[in-house]
């Protein structure tokens, strides 16, 4: 299967191509499964080089036929001296995800004389607009994410717990709606499941990822997530569509029965603000503008010493989003790229509450015509996500 035309693949290496020229980068070499996919469409194990000049050439070691069938590239075996003869004088890899053996090996094995360079900024700069047949792709997992919000409503038992919801979703997902199972999150020891189920107190949980809902998880092992709390008042669903190799990400939270004033008032409050982010996210705005304008509202609100976190926070409010989770552009402090059309960011404040758990929503959203439109639905009405009691 072919995803990705001569012309999609050719306009990618050439933004990258210019990009890295700038940073003075003669060659970039590519090998993670990510980049790899995004510039070649196949996932096939080997090392993708890219000239300043707008030369790629995918030399691949395991499967060479699948490779051919997949890539519109082309495709060469993999062969140490005919790489080395395509690379410039300044090499680099992208840092954030190449391990140091991968960059031993490259410079031992192609007998390079200097080390490499970084070109993990210049690749993320190439990803962050999406072309049609990438936003396309990323409607069909943001149906994903509405379709499985939508059956959460429906599956909800008096006496689920949060491991028993997430479980029932994934299976959803993946057996009636395509959902692909895996995802990319880029960075080193960055790991998700399909879907982050939370409830109660256990969603104040902090814990070692970069995401603002830790949760107690299982074990030690899988330090994040559900883990076996019988769901009482309300439960959060962080989850994460994906097809075609590309994502859409969005949370919703469910109430077991019609909750008090306070929760009512404080659901309306956080959409408020994300109505608000919405609205101020226009081409040319940077992130940390968008980011300063929202924590001016936060802080004349009762929950601004519990937004974004409890015991820890996190200092973003929006990620970009494609074929991997977290790209750019991100709304956090000292972002200084300006937004513009074709651009896909996920926009997820969250309220940490003691004593009854996290308040959180999200979605997905491309900037089209000036202006920020979900992919995910629309979450500002909590009666849209009261569950009926069932005792």
């Amino acid at each position: 299967m072919r995803l990705f035309d001569k012309a999609e693949l050719a306009s990618r290496i050439e933004r990258f191509a210019n990009s890295i020229s700038k940073f003075d980068i003669d060659t970039a070499l590519i090998t993670s499964n990510m980049d790899l996919f995004y510039f070649t469409g196949s996932v096939q194990k080997g090392t993708l080089v890219v000239n300043s000049s707008g030369d790629a050439y995918y030399f691949v070691k395991k499967n060479f036929e699948r490779a051919q069938n997949e890539s519109t590239l082309e495709v060469r075996p993999w062969n140490a001296d005919d790489i080395k003869e395509k690379i410039g004088s300044v090499w680099a890899v992208p840092m954030d995800i190449t391990t140091l053996a991968e960059h031993l090996f490259l410079k031992n094995k192609l007998s390079l004389s200097v080390d490499a360079a970084d070109c993990s900024l210049p690749l993320a700069l190439t990803k962050m607009k999406k072309s049609d047949q990438e936003i396309d792709f990323m409607r069909k997992a943001a149906k994903i994410n509405i379709d499985v919000m939508e059956f959460t409503k429906n599956v909800f038992r008096q006496g689920m717990t949060d491991l028993h919801i997430q479980a029932e979703i994934e299976s959803y997902a993946k057996k009636e709606l395509g959902h692909q199972g895996l995802f990319w999150v880029r960075g080193a020891n960055m790991e998700a499941s399909m879907g982050l189920v939370v409830t109660g107190s256990a969603a104040l949980t902090p814990t070692y990822t970069d995401f603002p809902i830790g949760g107690e998880g299982l074990s030690p092992a899988v330090a994040q997530g559900a883990s076996g709390k019988y769901i009482k008042d309300s439960f959060v669903v962080d989850f994460i569509g994906s097809s075609y190799g590309y994502c859409s990400d969005s949370t919703r939270t469910f109430f077991i029965g019609r909750p008090d004033e306070k929760i009512i008032r404080v659901y309306k409050e956080l959409n408020d603000l994300l109505s608000m982010i919405v609205k101020k996210t226009v081409p040319d705005i940077t992130g940390e503008e968008v980011y300063n304008f929202a924590m001016k509202h936060v802080a004349k609100q009762s929950w601004k010493d519990n937004f974004m976190g409890y015991h820890q926070k996190v200092k973003f409010i929006s990620h970009g989003i494609g074929t991997e989770v977290n790209q750019l552009p991100i709304m956090a402090p000292r972002q200084k790229i300006p937004y513009e059309n074709g651009m896909c960011i996920a926009i997820e404040p969250k309220i940490f509450l003691p004593d009854y758990g996290v308040i959180g929503i999200e979605n997905t959203y491309l900037m089209k015509n000036g202006h920020l439109e979900s992919l995910t639905g629309c979450c500002q009405d909590i009666e849209t996500f009261i569950i009926k009691r069932q005792d």
